[in-house]
């Protein structure tokens, strides 16, 4: 059944689901729960939305019914599904009534719970559900001592295991506890006559996507081994379904070796540039020397069959019939047109173009196959038996190789490649192949490869890819934890530098810039990258040394040069200097609800869309101070789709071009965890850049009912688990934290974003000018009422004072709110004077 509302997409999924989502969930939102509180950092809890509490319970129990069959176990019918859902998105009413005693928590009148049941319409979804039974699930979902199970009903207390379990996994901010004794016990009430039983897995470290894709090649791999079943999604990892007597997973150097494939394989085929052989001629750069230069990084994700079509395509493109070749190149030919059958044609780049594809093709395919023993022929032997040369042509090459009068690798180059580039042009000519030169090379190199005796593959994969293989695999083998258990030391996590001694006993050791993490390379020069790849200069840090004297060349670890790789092929935006908005879930997602996020809302968010910025505050506004009164609620479903809406416009519809996804295109059951945006506009000074960074960021998060951590690092420096207020900026934004707050809670969270449209609002209305909100920004700290400012501001400025009209209540918004350190009463007392 297709979900209508807009915020999900038009998507198949449970009819029960579907209804929820399109009937349900937007009263939720209409009646504020985006911002109230069901867990709160006021009692050390990690904040957690009324609204996501009660999503995740739904999602949680509706994904459960559809997987416990595979197990044997009951499966709701549709209807009793609904009751489930409908129950449960009423247990929590005592939250919304304010500071109670722990006697009267739960004494809740039967009129209060039909006023919510009336507000949220679950009575229409729930069939033949009563009030009672919602009085019910109100006062008597909770095992303690002040609940009261006397108002239980026979409906509800056959259905009330469902809705206890749902509250159980709605309540679970990790994957560890979720997983506890008492989800267990809830889960075998649930299910009497079964033994499922609750596993876990956790990675100790995120990145991004390779943490995605991590998180999916660990998922894949213990469900092929053990048949866990993935069940909760979380940043860090994953809770599963299983048998009570599946065995225990030993991670292990076969674990480890199976998830590194696994991984290696996802990756290649999670997004369809690896495939494209035109993107992957793209990223092949020109040497002097006359060789096309590939990325390591680039075998790792295409694999070496898509990458010789690609160098084939490249070559192809430079063998040019109308361009001259250079005095050297034709001086070159004429040489080997002497001592030589063939006829190479000096006055074109023909031959010179081929000559590039025989080049690399030796440099990197046929030369890891003859240092790896795999044949008893010489690198210019077998690379002339590859592309079928002619004996003849090829005693020639022979001869010239001993020959010391002609040298045909001075200068790192190999000469002999302009023969064999001419060959396969007469070839192309002769068999037909014009129109179609990169295939049928790529094809012919192909078929004569495989008929090799030894597998060739693996000699190339493992000349370019076993720096990876080794870096990776410690990798997984130090974060990867599965049902608590972690992996005892491999060869290559022995092999890891330690980063502390790299840090303090050697001057600038190996240690990662991003992550302090170490390597297993004997060299510092496989971890140095270039700017091109992270966007970063040489220089920048999040540590710097104290006896740094210049600026160090920029060090980075393999799995984050991996990761930056992948975000180069998942966003199109490769400005220096970006924010990056790193979303965690609210506690979780399920499967279908990361399928969701990730095809119906994170893909709006791709390098052409524009935002907006001045009507996105005006919808933020409306909803930060939308009336939560549930006798007549706000429409915030709507205004969620429109902060959405001018976050991710079309080019045509105005704007600027300001956020997108950095795992654009990549396949949504790749991999799971955590989602990022990067955020860039034209900075006129860091102050207004960045409160306009973290407010695009922040207002996009409330409208997903995400949690986010703001940072200048596109590496985070902390896991969702790590803080647990709504939101976090790191310690880069000094220029305005002082305006949001450093750690922003859930109790704060409307209250920050109304005061930042507020003063967009106003700001806007005086000019159109950015570079003017650093004066704003000390506007508010510093005047006891900065709205009133503002807004006598923007009166003077006009020709009819009309500003007054509709900028009211921005005014007295950010009089109220918009200085964190302002004491309420005091601003009021103010206002009054």
């Amino acid at each position: 059944m297709p979900v209508n509302d807009s915020i999900w997409g038009d998507r198949d999924v449970h009819p029960a689901l579907a209804e929820y989502l399109a009937d349900v969930d937007p009263r939720l939102l209409d009646v504020g729960w985006a911002f109230e509180s069901a867990k709160s950092v006021k009692y050390d809890l990690t904040d957690q939305s009324m609204l996501n509490h009660v999503r995740n319970g739904v999602f949680a129990i509706t994904w459960l019914n559809e997987v416990a069959p595979s197990f044997d176990a009951y499966e709701l019918d549709d209807d009793d599904l609904r009751r489930v859902i409908a129950l449960f998105a009423v247990h929590d009413l005592h939250k919304l009534r304010g500071e109670q005693s722990m006697d009267e928590e739960y004494d809740i009148p039967r009129e209060e719970v039909e006023e919510l049941v009336d507000a949220l319409g679950v009575d229409e979804f729930g069939p033949n559900l009563r009030i009672e039974d919602f009085h019910a699930s109100a006062v008597d979902h909770a095992n303690t001592w002040n609940s009261k199970p006397e108002h239980s009903t026979r409906t509800y207390g056959r259905l009330r295991p469902y809705v206890r379990l749902a509250d159980a996994f709605a309540s679970c901010p990790t994957p560890e506890s979720a997983v506890v004794e008492r989800n267990q016990r809830a889960l075998d009430v649930a299910y009497p006559d079964t033994d499922l039983e609750l596993r876990q897995h956790t990675l100790d470290d995120v990145k991004g996507m390779l943490t995605n894709l991590l998180n999916g090649a660990v998922s894949e791999a213990l469900g092929d081994r053990v048949s866990y079943e993935p069940l909760l999604v979380y940043q860090d990892g994953c809770v599963y379904l299983t048998d009570g007597d599946a065995p225990d997973v030993t991670v292990d150097d076969a674990l480890i070796g199976d998830v590194y494939n696994r991984l290696q394989s996802t990756i290649g085929d999670s997004h369809p540039a690896y495939d494209d052989h035109d993107a992957l001629a793209e990223n092949l750069s020109t040497q002097s020397q006359g060789f096309y230069t590939i990325n390591d990084q680039d075998f790792f994700y295409a694999g070496a069959r898509n990458l010789l079509y690609a160098v084939a395509v490249k070559a192809t493109q430079d063998a040019d019939p109308d361009a001259d070749p250079t005095d050297s190149m034709a001086e070159t030919m004429e040489t080997l047109n002497d001592r030589l059958p063939i006829e190479i044609d000096t006055t074109t780049r023909v031959a010179p173009g081929y000559a590039r594809l025989v080049y690399t093709f030796e440099r990197s395919f046929v030369a890891p196959i003859v240092d790896a023993g795999s044949t008893d022929e010489d690198s210019l032997t077998l690379t002339c038996r590859l592309f079928e040369v002619d004996e003849g042509v090829l005693d020639g090459l022979r001869e010239l190789r001993e020959d010391d009068d002609i040298d045909l690798t001075a200068g790192g180059k190999w000469d002999y490649a302009y023969a064999i580039g001419q060959h396969v042009a007469d070839r192309a000519r002769r068999d037909g192949w014009t129109g179609n030169v990169p295939r049928h090379v790529a094809k012919l190199l192909v078929t004569n490869l495989d008929a090799l005796e030894e597998e060739w593959e693996d000699a190339v994969m493992a000349a370019h890819t076993g720096r990876f293989e080794t870096e990776l695999r410690a990798y997984i083998g130090d974060v990867l934890r599965v049902d608590g258990q972690a992996s005892p030391p491999t060869e290559e996590m022995n092999g890891l530098t330690d980063s502390f001694e790299e840090h303090h006993a050697i001057r600038r050791g190996k240690t990662c810039t991003f992550c302090n993490r170490g390597t297993t390379s004997t060299r510092k020069s496989d971890m140095e990258a270039p700017k091109s790849l992270t966007t970063f200069q040489a220089g920048y840090s999040n540590r710097i040394s104290a006896d740094a004297g210049q600026p160090e060349k920029l060090l980075v670890c393999t799995p984050c040069q991996i990761e930056f790789s992948l975000r180069e092929t998942g966003s199109s935006r490769r400005d220096a200097g970006r924010i990056f908005v790193h979303l965690v879930p609210d506690y979780f997602y399920t499967p279908t609800m990361w399928e969701f996020y990730s095809e119906e809302v994170f893909a709006q968010f791709t390098g052409e869309a524009m935002t907006r910025v001045g009507h996105l505050a005006s919808a933020m506004f409306d909803l930060a101070t939308s009336d939560a009164d549930r006798s007549s609620p706000a429409p915030c479903a709507e205004l969620i789709s429109t902060v959405l809406r001018e976050s991710t416009r079309a080019d045509d519809g105005g704007g600027r071009s300001m956020v997108e996804s950095i795992q654009q295109d990549f396949e949504s059951d790749a991999g799971f965890g955590t989602q990022t945006l990067s955020f860039y506009k034209p900075r006129d000074n860091d102050t207004e850049f960045q409160f306009f960074g973290v407010f695009v960021g922040l207002s996009v998060a409330s409208a997903m009912g995400l949690r986010a951590y703001v940072s200048e690092s596109p590496i985070p420096d902390l896991r969702g688990r790590d803080f647990p207020e709504m939101a976090k900026l790191d310690a880069g934004f000094s220029t305005v934290s002082g305006f949001y707050g450093r750690d922003i809670p859930l109790s704060k969270f409307r209250e920050r974003l109304g005061s930042a449209a507020a003063l967009i609002g106003l700001g806007y209305e005086l000019a159109l000018d950015d570079a003017r909100f650093a004066k704003y920004l000390r506007i508010v700290r510093n005047k006891p009422l900065p709205g009133s400012y503002l807004l006598k501001r923007a009166v003077q400025g006009s020709d009819d004072g009309g500003a007054a009209r509709y900028l009211l209540e921005e005014a007295d918004y950010l009089d109220h709110h918009g200085n964190l350190t302002n004491d309420m009463q005091i601003t009021t007392e103010t206002i009054n004077r």
